[in-house]
This record gives structure tokens, C-alpha cells and sequence, in this order.
């Protein structure tokens, strides 16, 4: 979840988080009460973010900027009750600079179970468009066959790694040879502006076969916009993200069978 800014002789789109000139406070979900808080056409103050895939001769260490590690209790980095301890979010910080904002374990879960069960069938391939947490929890045997798509390189030994700037939506390494093999495209952008949206929705239909699935998470007023361009429509079980200030919705182009339950996570 973590991309460039968008370009544009306009000004920049709200940040997927907040907008605010001065950052609002990292927190649990009961503040705000909508995202329609930070999404106002008059505000416009971001943080901007690099734009391009880094350079490929430094190190990941060397390229990020501040790494923030959230509450392993709030994220259920640990698990328990039939949920197991998730290594990605026990080793991986959020970076600022890159707009990185984590599912907790719980949300995790239910998302790559349904990617797992999507994809089950030998040869069917799935690819993680900013969403890298959700791509290092799946099954051995479904990763195998996954691509994740991020800018951040601090994953470009894994051999699904492909470095991705949605400025470009379908001009990365190996477009050609990937075009139309996708069963299923899972998406989280960093932004919240439709702007940003047909981006990714550009490099997911050029990766997807006909008929593909694609799961994807937004604000609750982007379901309009999630229907018109992906026919997605929101799912009952509502994502948990520590750090995110206000609720994001889970949208499927598909029957879903583990997110039809509510997540115990999320307040009433």
C-alpha cells in the first residue's frame, strides 16, 4: 500500500490517510467518524511521495525513509485463538514516506484465505498491487504462482517482486509476457482520489484474464466507484488497519466465502 504521487498540473489528490497540513494522530478507528473528514475538494495539503521506481543499485535500507513499527497487540501480530503469528508484521515496519498502513493478522487472514481459495487450482495466478502484507501471508503453493507489484524494493529478491509506479500503469518489467494471466488481482492504493483508482484499475484489466476476480479496499464513499469500474460491491467483514484514522471497506467481484462474517475487530 505505497506508491508515488500521482502526476498532474492540478493539485496533488488528498492522501489516502489524512490531509490535514499538520498529521492528525495516529490512533485507533473511533476518530474520525467519516473519511468525507479529509476528503472535501478544499483540501489539498498532502505529503508527496517519490515518484519512480527507485534506484535498483541501493539498498533498501539505504532508499527508506522512516520506519514506524506499529503495536504488535494492536496489530495481533501474535495471533492466538486459532489464528497464527503473522512473520510479516512481526518484521516489517510502516514507511512514512511511502504511505504504508498495515492490516492487522486478523484482516490478513481472511484476505489470503480467499485468495487461496480463488486460486487453488494449479496454474491460477493472483498479483498484489500494492497490498505486499496480504501477497507474504499466503499459502507456499498459491505464492509460487503471485506477483507482487510495489514500489518499495526492499522486496526485490522475491521472485514475484516486480517494482511498480501506478503513474505508469502498465509500463513495468515483463508487461508483455504477464498481460491477460492474471485469475485475480488484489488491490490497496495509497490514495483515495478516482484519479488514482482508474490508474490501478488500468493495470488491472491489462493484467487479468476475462472474468478475473479482483478484491480490493477503499473508503465506504468510493462504492459507487468501485461498482462502475471494477464491479466490485462491499463485503460484510470490514478490514482493521491500527494506524488508519478513519473505516475502510473490503470490495469483491466475487462470492466471497470468508468475508460474509463480521470482523470481531471492528466496533459496532
Amino acid at each position: 500500500r505505497q506508491q508515488s504521487a500521482p502526476r498532474s498540473s492540478r493539485s496533488s489528490p488528498p492522501r489516502r490517510r489524512h490531509s490535514s497540513p499538520t498529521p492528525l494522530p495516529r490512533g485507533p478507528l473511533s476518530s474520525p467518524s467519516s473519511a468525507r473528514d479529509f476528503i472535501g475538494n478544499d483540501v489539498r495539503v498532502v505529503k508527496t511521495l517519490s515518484v519512480g521506481c527507485p534506484n535498483p543499485n541501493l539498498s533498501a535500507r539505504e532508499e527508506s525513509g522512516k520506519m514506524v513499527y506499529s503495536d504488535p497487540k494492536a496489530l495481533g501480530v501474535e495471533g492466538g485463538e486459532k489464528l497464527k503469528k503473522n512473520r510479516f508484521l512481526a518484521t516489517t515496519g510502516e514507511r512514512e514516506d511511502m504511505n504504508q498502513y498495515w492490516y492487522s493478522n486478523r484482516t490478513i487472514a481472511a484476505m489470503a484465505r480467499d485468495v487461496d481459495d480463488v486460486c487453488a487450482a494449479d496454474g491460477m495466478r493472483a498479483c498484489f498491487l500494492s497490498t505486499p502484507s496480504v501477497y507474504f501471508t499466503l499459502s507456499k503453493e498459491v505464492r509460487e504462482r503471485a506477483y507482487c507489484f510495489d514500489l518499495d524494493t526492499q522486496w526485490e529478491k522475491e521472485p514475484g517482486y516486480v517494482c511498480y509506479d501506478f503513474n505508469k500503469p502498465v509500463d513495468f518489467a515483463g508487461a508483455e509476457e504477464l498481460k491477460g494471466t492474471m485469475d485475480m488481482v488484489i488491490i490497496d492504493p495509497p490514495f483515495i482520489t478516482r484519479e488514482v483508482w482508474e490508474k490501478y484499475v488500468e493495470t488491472a484489466r491489462f493484467l487479468l484474464k476475462p472474468g478475473g476476480a479482483v478484491l480490493g479496499s477503499t473508503i465506504q464513499e468510493n462504492a459507487p466507484m468501485m461498482k462502475e469500474l471494477l464491479g466490485c460491491e462491499p463485503q460484510t467483514f470490514l478490514p482493521s488497519i491500527p494506524n488508519l484514522v478513519y473505516q475502510y471497506y473490503l470490495y469483491a467481484s466475487y462470492e466471497s466465502k470468508n468475508l460474509i462474517e463480521k470482523n470481531p475487530e471492528i466496533p459496532e
